[in-house]
């Protein structure tokens, strides 16, 4: 497995946001709300993958998904 399959792994909310195309002010709100899984690493925020695909993984189940998103099922 590489590092770009470890869903696991540390991301910046601004790779995130380019990843699955929200604005990275955007997941930082999301975050501080706790609708995003995340945490600060020195003055950085950060996530997972697969905190991002589970958000995206809600957003379909309540209906707010937009179809411009795509991710693996």
């Amino acid at each position: 497995m590489n590092d770009t399959d470890d869903k696991t792994r540390l991301i910046s909310l601004s790779e995130a946001a380019e990843i699955y195309g929200f604005n990275p002010r955007f997941l930082g709100g999301l975050a501080r709300k706790g609708r995003l899984e995340a945490e600060k690493v020195g003055n950085m925020g950060v996530t997972t993958p697969r905190s991002g695909e589970d958000y995206i993984q809600q957003r379909k189940k309540t209906g707010l998904f937009r179809a411009d998103f795509q991710i693996d099922d």
